[in-house]
């Protein structure tokens, strides 16, 4: 009796098993998060760091006494970084008795960048609020380190009604009625050791023509803190003195004659060329990027207006021996990836990991960037043409992608491309790619940022 109830048993369980695998063949994914204005990523199965790799075990001896080849490790993989940048726009009118259309007086405007990664919670978690802060102050005019820097929207609402105002009552002509005051933002560097962001503030309260602003935010990923210029090295006097001799050798070589038609000897202060450039090296003026440390200028410091934000790019092969090693770039990299684009519905459902969503354009059409191996610093920007592609608005970044997917939602003009994948392969190749269509058959293709535009 007990033999077949065991049977019963052991038929009943394989019938339920069957069941259940032909349940889960139905199951659907849930649609993923939009990632504007607010950076969601989709619910997505991360590659082990490397403290969550299994460990390989010792060779172990066989009956000869000779140890057997332990097998090889599992491939490790870079912690994977992502930042999605959002807008927020505000658009303001005044009514003219006169007219029946609404005069728009101030445009106002600001970038959120947001981080997210599973490998650095608590980090990204202050690096978030440290931004958001940011935000905050260019918002209500709060200012920063006493300068204050940033009008605020009240402030600029009231410059703006009034300057309006002035207009009508007075009868002038020539006089611009819109007001500005925008604040974007630029991922130059984000790895597993620090994020480095540039901010760019353009403002118009009436004139001739507006003001520009550069600063940049460093912080550090492993503690989430913004790193000063004194964290850079272990000897700061020595890299202190190091970078004013370099640009002290750069404006002299004055390559193409960039320093010489920007700096002019009656805007530098007493002490000279030496001082200005010992000056620029404050907690605010400088940013990482992709090839090394960069200083920038604030307006009227080197010289005229028209002279523009003066920049210094110093390499990091410069560098070595006086920045701590950890903040050299690159660290080492293996494989060589691409990127493909297709439509969202050709994808294999559950095959491919989706990292994140990018809504370019509300009613726009679902695409993919397709990632097949492993590609480095990759960024979504707008571009626009002028005898070649700039970038126009940076909308996302990440710092590793490896055999996923990244989701978008956008229009693709019928004239010129306005959105491109830059990204780096292991050799540290760049690719840049710009989203267009083929005019034979209409397919979504992606086509190199270096082509030239006809007609």
């Amino acid at each position: 009796m007990k033999k077949c109830i065991a049977l019963l048993l052991v038929v009943l369980m394989a019938f339920s098993v069957a069941g259940c695998a032909e349940s889960l063949k139905q199951i659907q994914i849930p649609p993923l998060p939009q990632v504007t204005p607010t950076p969601a990523p989709a619910s997505a199965t991360l590659e082990p760091t490397p403290a969550q790799t299994e460990q390989t075990a010792a060779p172990q001896p066989t009956e000869s006494g000779e140890p057997t080849e332990a097998p090889a490790p599992a491939e490790e993989t870079l912690p994977r970084i992502l930042v999605s940048i959002g807008n927020t726009t505000k658009l303001d009118y005044d009514q003219n008795e006169e007219d029946e259309q609404d005069e728009l007086i101030l445009t106002f405007s600001y970038d959120m960048p947001r981080l997210y990664s599973e490998d650095f919670p608590e980090s990204v978690s202050r690096i978030n609020e440290a931004l958001a802060t940011e935000e905050e102050r260019f918002y209500t005019g709060d200012s920063y380190d006493g300068e204050g820097r940033h009008l605020g929207y009240s402030a600029m609402l009231e410059a703006a009604e009034d300057n309006y105002s002035y207009v009508l009552e007075s009868g002038v002509t020539g006089i611009p009625l819109e007001l500005s005051d925008t604040l974007s933002t630029k991922v130059m560097r984000c790895d597993e050791t620090l994020l480095s962001v540039l901010y760019i503030e353009n403002c118009y309260t009436g004139g001739a023509h507006g003001s520009s602003l550069q600063y940049g935010f460093t912080f550090d990923m492993q503690s989430g803190e913004e790193l000063k210029l004194q964290d850079l090295s272990q000897d700061y006097p020595a890299l202190e003195e190091m970078l004013v001799q370099t640009m002290l050798q750069m404006a002299e070589e004055d390559k193409d004659g960039y320093f010489s038609e920007r700096i002019e000897e009656s805007f530098l202060p007493a002490g000279g060329r030496e001082e200005a450039f010992r000056n620029l090296l404050r907690d605010d003026s400088w940013y990482f990027d992709l090839e090394g440390i960069v200083f920038v200028s604030n307006l009227y410091e080197l010289g005229p207006y028209a002279a523009g934000i003066v920049e210094f790019h110093i390499p990091y092969e410069k560098l070595q021996g006086y920045l701590d090693d950890r903040f050299l770039y690159p660290p080492e990299r293996s494989g060589k990836g691409k990127v493909t684009v297709d439509l969202l519905s050709e994808l294999d459902g559950g095959e491919l990991e989706i990292v994140d969503r990018v809504i370019v354009h509300e009613d726009g059409e679902e695409l993919c960037f397709v990632v097949e191996g492993e590609i480095y610093d990759v960024s979504i920007a707008t571009v626009y043409y002028s005898d070649r592609f700039y970038e126009n608005t940076q909308l996302w970044w990440a710092n590793v992608l490896s055999d996923c997917a990244l989701q978008l939602k956008v229009v693709v003009p019928e004239g010129l491309p306005d959105l491109r994948i830059t990204y780096y392969t292991a050799d540290g190749e760049r690719h840049g790619m710009l989203l267009s269509q083929s005019g034979v058959d209409g397919s979504y293709i992606l086509v190199g940022d270096d082509i030239e535009a006809v007609g």
